[in-house]
């Protein structure tokens, strides 16, 4: 199998050994991005990549000396002036992974990375061609949620594509923030749809998750309500946070992945002093215990046991799921399917429950991760990183129940 590149820009093998299992990949041989079994992928002289089948390792690795072989003798040419984005984000992508490694960590980047992709698909014409005209046209046509999505990855791509002299129809970058260019504005976000969760109605969303079976989903929306904790962060709850001196550690995901390791919110909660927080986790503890020594504090075993390639245990816990359940617990107490409450929802709950207990300002942001006063951990980078304890601790009287 031989393989024709139409453009041959030579650009450098990696000199760092790749291997799959013990047997060492040959040059510019790659495991395939889809994790499939028997394919592989060639890196081009040109930055792009092509698929390609193989029953071993063995022979991909054949296929790929045998096409280094043919790389070594190829002309040297520039690229063609028709070459499009989808030849150039690769590359971006690239670059962006080898100056922060992190990147990779962060489960944002998957989604950037695609949102760039789907650009490639959108914008097919000539990069030399690509005007403000053009990105315009393809803006205009994202929702608010998407716009934001995109905007800041997408300026560091045009810098990217402009610091190359690629972008000849363009005079500056159209996704930055200055005001002295007419730069791409965001729409306005839309006015919420969901029903604002009241506390009555967290306890009758609660006690049908029981009536259903869900005493995972029950927990869930008692840490919700007592950490201010997002679905994807509470999903993600090991029952060995739970570390020395009964502190609840926990580093906040969506902080995580805006702002670095180094700046995110990273909150404790001391059980000692939160009996409906100590109740929760225990009740989480045996929970797991019965589904098979889960290792996740929120946990249910499925009718359908597949494992896949996410989950690690068979009876953790996805957001996914755990919104599949609420929103079944949620018809189950009666709520309308018109504009209903989400298990959002009662994060702000949280929210406004503190706010009511008379809790200050600056601790309902420091239990929100919305708190900014995180810029001192920059230099604590390498060193074990501090918690920042948080205070707001409800009563059954202030929530209105008793978790049971």
């Amino acid at each position: 199998m031989t393989f024709i590149n139409k453009t041959t820009q030579n650009i450098s093998r990696s000199k760092k050994p790749r291997f799959y299992g013990d047997i060492q990949l040959a040059d510019n041989l790659y495991k395939d991005n889809k994790g499939r079994e028997g394919h592989w992928r060639y890196r081009r002289p040109d930055g792009t990549y092509k698929h390609f089948s193989a029953p071993s390792v063995e022979k991909a690795n054949a296929i790929a000396e045998d096409n280094n072989k043919r790389r070594d003798s190829m002309p040297t040419a520039s690229k063609s002036k028709n070459s499009t984005l989808e030849i150039y984000v690769p590359e971006y992508i690239a670059y962006r992974e080898e100056q922060s490694p992190d990147l990779k960590d962060k489960s944002s980047w998957s989604n950037r990375k695609y949102h760039m992709q789907q650009l490639t698909r959108e914008i097919t014409l000539p990069i030399t061609l690509i005007d403000r005209a053009a990105i315009q046209a393809w803006w205009d046509k994202l929702t608010h949620h998407q716009q934001k999505a995109r905007h800041a990855e997408f300026r560091k791509l045009f810098n990217y594509l402009m610091g190359r002299s690629l972008l000849k129809g363009l005079d500056y970058n159209p996704f930055t923030t200055s005001d002295d260019r007419p730069r791409l504005y965001v729409r306005s976000e839309p006015k919420r749809q969901s029903q604002r969760l009241t506390r009555k109605g967290f306890w009758a969303i609660y006690n049908a998750a029981g009536e259903l079976g869900y005493p995972a989903l029950q927990i869930a929306m008692g840490v919700s309500l007592t950490t201010f904790m997002r679905e994807n962060d509470i999903c993600t709850l090991l029952i060995s946070d739970k570390t020395e001196d009964d502190l609840l550690k926990k580093v906040i995901g969506k902080s995580l992945n805006q702002k670095g390791n180094a700046k995110a919110a990273r909150l404790s909660w001391d059980v000692r002093n939160y009996e409906l927080l100590r109740q929760l986790i225990q009740r989480g503890r045996e929970l797991a215990l019965a589904n098979r020594h889960c290792p996740y504090l929120i946990s249910h075993w499925p009718k359908q046991k597949r494992l896949g390639n996410v989950k690690t245990h068979m009876a953790q816990v996805l957001p996914r799921r755990l919104i599949s359940m609420f929103d079944e617990a949620r018809i189950h107490a009666g709520f309308s399917r018109q504009n209903p409450p989400v298990f959002h929802g009662i994060k702000s709950l949280a929210t406004k429950l503190a706010t009511d207990a008379g809790y200050q300002k600056k601790s309902i942001q420091l239990a929100s991760s919305h708190s900014s006063e995180d810029v001192q951990n920059i230099y604590l980078e390498d060193h074990e990183l501090p918690y920042n304890t948080v205070d707001i601790a409800f009563t059954a009287d202030q929530i209105g129940g008793e978790f049971k």
